[in-house]
């Protein structure tokens, strides 16, 4: 024989209850495991594009710190090789030296410190008006502008370049270089000095005529000069008054017919050699 289902009239409020709860599952568990199932592709597909985007993260990240590793020990960021455009050896040798410059420096190094080198080449090498520095890839170019070279100044045997500021090379040489004169005896820097700036106004004739320049001081006179001209004669004058005496010497050795003395220290006269 069948069961008869019981009414609800016929049930119980518990049995009315577990009725409720039964039926509430069945309509909401099919529900939950489809919505499961759709979400499960799309949810997997933007995990691989996570993945994905971070695997290209990670692979620019070592691609470009490589790069930058390769950049530093390769050649083409190094120094190769320097260049100073001057003809005087003394001098290249100085600006070098006070560039703190060497082969195979890294140029990063370099790049930043550009005007502090410029700078410390200028206040180390007397001679270096200014300094610029130019970088043609891994080739270093040093261009200085020099301040003329007016003479020598002579030192325990050696011969330091005099320039028109009144400063002397740190880099002595055994000979002289050109036609300038040899200063001689020249410790005291502000003689020095008041020389190089009566020197540097003379008439360029009258310079190329000097060979050696004394400084032979006195009580009367601390300021006494003897010159030795290339002409064979001497001169004897005093600081103060040099430039403005000595362009007159071309006329007053044009009257001279011998060699001897040109004396400008008081007046301006000349007398052959053993006369006084």
């Amino acid at each position: 024989m069948k069961k008869l289902k019981k009414s609800n009239a016929e049930l119980t409020p518990w049995e009315k209850a577990q009725k409720k709860r039964k039926q509430a599952k069945k309509h909401h568990r099919p529900t939950t495991a489809r919505s499961f199932v759709k979400k499960l592709p799309r949810t997997n597909s933007l995990r691989k594009q996570r993945l994905a985007k971070g695997t290209i993260a990670l692979i620019a990240v070592f691609g470009i710190t490589f790069a930058v590793s390769l950049f530093f020990i390769l050649p083409f960021s190094r120094i190769l090789s320097l260049q100073v455009n001057t003809n005087d050896d003394a001098t290249r040798t100085a600006v070098v030296k006070a560039s703190n410059l060497h082969y195979y420096e890294s140029l990063f190094g370099v790049w930043p410190e550009t005007a502090k080198i410029e700078n410390q080449i200028h206040e180390k090498v007397p001679s270096v008006k200014k300094a610029t520095i130019q970088y043609q890839g891994t080739h270093v170019k040093i261009n200085v502008e020099e301040y003329p070279t007016i003479g020598y100044v002579v030192r325990n045997n050696k011969y330091y370049k005099l320039t028109s500021s009144g400063m002397i090379d740190k880099y002595g040489s055994n000979n002289p270089k050109g036609n300038y004169p040899i200063f001689y005896n020249f410790k005291n820097k502000d003689r020095l000095l008041e020389m190089t700036k009566q020197f540097d106004k003379l008439p360029a004739k009258v310079k190329k005529g000097i060979a050696e320049i004394h400084l032979e001081p006195t009580k009367a006179d601390p300021g006494k000069i003897k010159l030795y001209m290339n002409d064979g004669n001497q001169v004897i004058a005093s600081i103060d008054t040099f430039a403005e005496k000595m362009q007159y010497y071309p006329s007053i050795v044009s009257k001279m017919n011998y060699t001897g003395v040109v004396d400008l220290e008081v007046g301006a006269y000349s007398y052959p050699y053993g006369k006084n």
